[in-house]
């Protein structure tokens, strides 16, 4: 293993860095993006499987005809969400700085409009988005990305964007 650092040269079973590694500033973005993809994939998996299920955690429904509507659009939006791990996954390895680039900038902005839009119809209690438990959590977890990407878009320098830091296992 070649890591540039004294400190991980000693590492010569092949074992996995220490968990520290995935902190350092130019593992950062690729972390994000790891949990980001393997977060898509359960998600997606989940939600297209079991679509009643997942939909009955963020809406209210009452009638039969919102249930199907419901499970319909759980299983198109999780199916988006799948595809997008495979995207998310497949950035981690681009090298081109200015493409990943405009990943992080478009999931920011995508992120940023969905915890607009999710806190908006929270908050205009019309009962559409229940507000228990999960429905709260959708909106923590919108933010959470939202600033992830955001940090990434506003404040880190171009050269955390290309794969020359990096290393792959």
């Amino acid at each position: 293993m070649n890591y540039k650092s004294p400190a991980y040269t000693t590492n010569i079973r092949g074992a996995s860095p220490p968990l520290s590694y995935y902190l350092l500033p130019r593992q950062r973005l690729d972390t994000l993006l790891l949990l980001h993809s393997l977060s898509s994939f359960a998600i997606g998996t989940i939600g297209f499987l079991t679509p009643t299920t997942s939909a009955n955690l963020f809406f209210s429904m009452e009638s039969s005809r919102e249930i199907g509507l419901a499970r319909i659009l759980t299983r198109l939006f999780c199916s988006l969400i799948f595809a997008q791990g495979i995207m998310i996954w497949t950035a981690r390895r681009i090298n081109d700085g200015e493409v990943k680039r405009a990943f992080i900038k478009a999931y920011f902005l995508c992120f940023a409009f969905s915890t607009l839009a999710l806190a908006g119809e929270h908050m205009s209690n019309q009962g559409i988005v229940d507000g228990k438990f999960f429905g709260v959590m959708k909106i923590v977890v919108m933010m959470g990305l939202t600033c992830g990407y955001g940090w990434f878009t506003f404040f880190q320098p171009p050269v955390v964007y290309s794969l020359s830091g990096h290393h792959s296992y």
